[in-house]
């Protein structure tokens, strides 16, 4: 019988040259033929047998299994398995040849095509052919082979499960740590996973305490080998979906991890349609890290152009781009966006949403010093608080430790972050007199004098009219934009909801402007929970020094209310405004050129004016879109007209007409219309699904897991951010892959 604990059981040196025993030519069969897939030994000639011998290639390039074909590891040759069992040795012209082996790989083509046509190989395939036809292999055999192959499949989902669930949790495998033979304490989150369900899941405790199993496929490799297969099936299922939609954008990150190695972050924007649902969504799926060398714009464009090209994913359908602001990413001249628009020149590049809200912040921060000044104070409360345990104790719970009421911690200004400005304000204003309560007991209870000067110094700073004015000013000014910021992290916004959202934000400030006294008589209430005198403080205005002929000026003035409003709170407001209208001007510039696919502008447009505007859209896509584009135009205009209401037209998105074509199967009757629609809807708006990547890779590779590889950083990272397409996953799949991947000793594909 086959000895199964061998690598190849069925190959030809471990057996006689003529075999008589039906049984054994039945298992034989029955298991299947010798086909390693390995790294075959060199000859003295320098030549090797390969694998792609194991098929016959047509000239259409279809590939038809030689099953007949087998390789000898033991004796490094191939040989004919049916003649070996089936050929007539008292045949007059019966060779040997193809029994012993054949290893003269320089004319392998040639023998293997006289040997397939010869009589002697045409007979023995015949009698093979009728054993497995008429059913002549045992059942019982069969059946046991059959069960063996179901016990292992049924481990391997349960392995594979378990990977799953620990990838998704974001926790170390481990599968290097604790031994098989005796439980310890320092086991591996995979191998006490797998003791755990062994209590309950009597599969996995056979597999886990039978001494005479010495395969158990719970190994650190086996693990390794298991991720990797899902790795790559995962993101394929991802390429695949991304192959099948018409167009897709790309989104670049990158950022050190903790061995100060650049990890670049590649995040595909693509849309899906599901004719059957009638869906149309919008999605950004992570592809995983790779590692960056070198900083150059060529670098990241060499990056990604092999990237993609290695996924198979064709550059020619980009149609957009998505960066942050630095100068090697959006550079007009020699940036990323630019190199790629070479290539594809209707790649758009729109700069991240979010990035550019935080540079309005903080360009509108750096507007006067006293606006420095005060988030400086901010920080410094902050920092004075965080850094002592029992002051962060005493603010966080008040005077009495046991009294522990969940209240609003301070929060630290990050100008890096997209909503730390707000949170450290928002925060501020309501703790405030918490925390100048906090400060005033540390005044009087602290026998440190620095941490009393300290104290002193941030109470005299908050104390302050002028302090708590620019604090009423900047929450209603950080609050409006944070809803805006937020809202854009979302995968399913389109440009046009963002750009609405936005001049919403704006008509906000605009009118922020004219309500001065309703943020001065906010300072005073808030003055009033301490009893601050609300009283601005009195400075010399400094003029410089008049010449004889010129009018003597040499007067005081104070800063007074008027004066506060006009050096203060007017470049506060003037800043964020200008700043928002210049640095979202490429943003208005996209939507303008898509603004013809706008229900409540296409509506309210006349035929000719359409004919107008649309030629210039046709000119830009000509290779997406067809001249009967205008005519799909004109068409939808009258359908969404006599279909809608004006006020509903008005709010109608471009998103919301992609939708209605999809739920009234008009694809087919507006194709060039859907696919301006689909090239506008795949546009970026943010780069936060990079960003947000860049939480993961700091939980995956920590100080306690900086050793681990790129590989296996990046499937980890994969199959945890990509969690919810893992139930995609065809697990048989996975399990073939992994019995083919090379010679197992358990059989799985029965």
């Amino acid at each position: 019988m086959l000895n199964l604990q061998d690598d190849f059981p069925t190959d030809i040196a471990k057996f006689p040259w003529t075999i008589t025993d039906a049984n054994l030519i039945r298992s034989l069969i029955l298991y299947g033929p010798c086909k390693p897939d390995i790294n075959f030994p060199v000859n003295n000639n320098g030549k090797r047998f390969s694998s792609s011998y194991y098929f016959l290639t047509t000239k259409s390039g279809t590939k038809i299994p030689r099953t007949w074909l087998c390789y000898s590891y033991n004796l490094d040759c191939v040989y004919c398995e049916s003649c070996w069992l089936f050929a007539d040795r008292s045949y007059g012209k019966f060779k040997w040849d193809w029994i012993y082996g054949i290893n003269d790989w320089n004319h392998l083509s040639q023998s293997i095509q006289r040997h397939e046509s010869s009589i002697q190989h045409l007979d023995a395939a015949k009698i093979r052919s009728i054993w497995v036809k008429n059913e002549t292999i045992d059942a019982s055999l069969e059946k046991q082979y059959t069960d063996e192959a179901v016990k292992w499949k049924n481990v391997l989902k349960r392995l594979i499960k378990i990977i799953l669930s620990i990838t998704a949790g974001n926790c170390a495998l481990r599968g290097n740590e604790g031994s098989l033979k005796i439980k310890c304490a320092t086991e591996g989150n995979f191998l006490r996973t797998v003791r755990l369900l062994a209590e309950f899941d009597p599969i996995l405790n056979d597999i886990l305490n039978d001494e005479n199993q010495k395969i158990k496929y719970l190994s650190w490799s086996i693990q390794n080998e298991l991720l990797d297969i899902l790795f790559t099936e995962l993101r394929h299922l991802i390429c695949n979906k991304i192959r099948s939609s018409s167009f897709f954008s790309v989104i670049l990150d990158s950022t050190q991890d903790i061995t100060k190695q650049d990890q670049v972050s590649l995040v595909i924007r693509y849309t899906t349609l599901d004719f059957e649902k009638k869906q149309i969504q919008i999605k950004e799926s992570f592809l995983g890290f790779y590692l960056l060398s070198h900083h150059g714009a060529a670098n990241y464009v060499e990056l990604l152009k092999n990237t993609l090209m290695r996924l198979d994913l064709n550059i020619m359908k980009c149609r957009g781009q998505g960066y942050d602001g630095a100068a090697v990413m959006s550079g007009s001249i020699t940036g990323v966006q630019k190199q790629i628009c070479d290539i594809v020149p209707n790649a758009i590049f729109v700069h991240c949403c979010s990035h550019n809200i935080n540079l309005v912040l903080c360009d509108a921060a750096k507007s006067t010093r006293k606006i420095q000044s005060f988030f400086d104070t901010v920080q410094d409360i902050y920092n004075f608080f965080s850094s002592s345990s029992p002051r962060w104790a005493q603010l966080a719970f008040g005077e009495e430790y046991g009294n522990k009421i969940n209240k609003i911690t301070l929060k630290k200004v990050c100008p890096t972050r997209w909503e730390a400005r707000h949170n450290a304000l928002f925060s501020l204003k309501h703790r405030f007199v918490d925390v100048l309560k906090s400060l005033s007991n540390i005044q009087l209870s602290s026998s440190k004098k620095d941490e009393i000067n300290m104290a002193t110094t941030l109470k005299k700073k908050m104390e302050n009219a002028e302090f708590i004015i620019i604090l009423c000013i900047w929450e209603p000014i950080l609050k409006s934009l944070q809803v805006v910021s937020k809202s854009m992290q979302s995968v399913n916004l389109s440009l046009q909801k963002a750009s609405t959202q936005l001049e919403s934000a704006i008509l906000i400030i605009e009118k922020l402007r004219d309500q001065y006294d309703q943020i001065i008589k906010d300072s005073r209430e808030l003055c009033m929970k301490w009893n601050i005198p609300f009283k601005l403080s009195e400075t010399r205005q400094r003029y410089a020094k008049k010449y004889f002929d010129e009018v003597d000026s040499d007067r005081r003035l104070t800063t007074t209310d008027d004066n506060f409003r006009v050096t203060i709170f007017y470049p506060v407001v003037d800043t964020t405004l200008l700043q928002l209208r210049v640095r979202f001007k490429g943003m208005k510039t996209v939507c303008n050129d898509f603004i013809i696919l706008m229900p409540e502008i296409l509506t309210s447009m006349s035929d000719e004016l359409i004919v107008k505007s649309s030629y210039d859209f046709i000119n830009k896509y000509k290779e997406d879109i067809s001249s009967d584009f205008t005519r799909q135009l004109i068409i939808i205009k009258g359908y969404l007209s006599s279909k809608f209401q004006t006020n509903y037209l008005k709010n109608m998105t471009i998103h919301d007409l992609a939708d209605t074509i999809v739920k009234e199967e008009l694809t087919s009757i507006f194709p060039d219309v859907f696919i301006g629609i689909i090239i506008f809807l795949t546009i970026p708006v943010t780069s936060a699904s990079a960003e947000r990547s860049f939480s993961k890779l700091k939980l995956i590779k920590n100080y306690l897991r900086n050793s681990i590889g790129q590989e296996r950083l990046s499937s980890i990272a994969l199959l945890n951010i990509e969690k919810q397409q893992t139930n995609d996953i065809n697990i048989e799949n996975i399990i073939d892959n992994f019995a083919n991947k090379k010679a197992r000793k358990m059989n799985f594909l029965k």
